[in-house]
């Protein structure tokens, strides 16, 4: 048979129990979805403190131009002609439309390799 259960409160009692933790735990949610709403917390951020947010973004604007605004030092030689300027400017131009026309060429090359290679270990292919 079943047994008595050891309290001694009644139905009602425990559901109005359950009712009001059920409104904590859905109140606690609530609270924890607001805290981990970072859009709406910048956005608020943003409206608070407008002049703070454009005077950073301002800021950083100009320090990453300053840092792009870096000149080239450039050596003459006796003449006034630049000293080894062009040929290095040339080479790399060439190895990178090398690697730009070679690498859709070898591409399905070098996936078979490593799916061969991923096949011996008893891994699955890859996909594509």
């Amino acid at each position: 048979m079943a047994e008595k259960s050891g309290s001694d409160q009644s139905n009602a009692e425990l559901r109005r129990r359950i009712s009001a933790s059920r409104a904590e735990v859905a109140r606690n949610v609530g609270g924890l979805q607001y805290e981990l709403n970072f859009p709406l917390k910048i956005k608020k951020s943003f409206q608070r403190n407008t002049v703070f947010w454009v005077g950073s973004a301002l800021a950083l604007g100009l320090l990453v131009a300053l840092l792009r605004a870096r000149t080239q030092k450039v050596y003459l030689g006796g003449i006034g002609k630049k000293v080894g300027g062009n040929k290095s400017l040339l080479e790399g131009g060439l190895i990178l439309s090398a690697i730009k026309l070679a690498g859709p060429l070898l591409q399905p090359v070098v996936m078979g390799y490593f799916a061969k290679k991923m096949a011996k270990r008893g891994a699955p292919p890859p996909r594509n």
